[in-house]
């Protein structure tokens, strides 16, 4: 019987013993201490990346807008980007078709020389009452502009003979240096 014996006072000693308690403490406290920490950073991570995603759709959705070539076709060509470009993101169709995209234009038309565009995307976030929104803003250069449209169109040719290009660089340079 000295194994029950042994036994017994192995399980007293045990019963007073208070090894392993500081472990079974640390979690009945921590859980409810970090939870609410865990909470918030996956929360704050969902938001940063809506952020970004709709930072990065409304620049290169206004970025197609600009570089149309003429303002019928500019506003199909922004949504496909925002389309293709949303769904590269990891956004739903559902998500997609819910974005609402509107652009302010400086001139009339608005892919004209010298005109501002500012386009302004807006985003529901799912499963909350927040809207996130970007903007971003571009300048139609008129050294791109062909008067179609803007950048050179590849039927377009440039001949020019040196007298030409000496004035050419010559008008250039006096309008780029300031006059004192």
């Amino acid at each position: 019987m000295p194994s029950v014996k042994n036994a017994l006072e192995r399980l007293k000693y045990l019963n007073n013993s208070e090894s392993g308690s500081a472990s079974v403490e640390f979690v009945l406290l921590a859980i409810p201490l970090f939870l609410p920490i865990i909470l918030f950073l996956n929360h704050f991570a969902t938001l940063s990346n809506s952020e970004l995603v709709i930072r990065t759709l409304v620049r290169e959705s206004l970025r197609a807008y600009v570089t149309s070539p003429n303002n019928e076709v500019a506003p199909n060509r922004a949504w496909q980007v925002l389309s293709v470009g949303g769904r590269a993101q990891g956004l739903s169709t559902e998500e997609i078709s819910n974005l609402d995209l509107k652009f302010q234009c400086s001139k009339t038309p608005c892919i004209s020389e010298g005109g501002r565009i500012r386009a302004t995307l807006k985003m529901q976030l799912p499963n909350q009452d927040r809207t996130v929104s970007a903007q971003a803003e571009e300048f139609i250069s008129p050294w791109q502009w062909n008067g179609n449209g803007h950048g050179l169109q590849p039927s377009m040719k440039i001949d020019m003979n040196l007298q030409d290009a000496i004035e050419f660089v010559a008008e250039l340079a006096t309008d780029l240096i300031p006059i004192p």
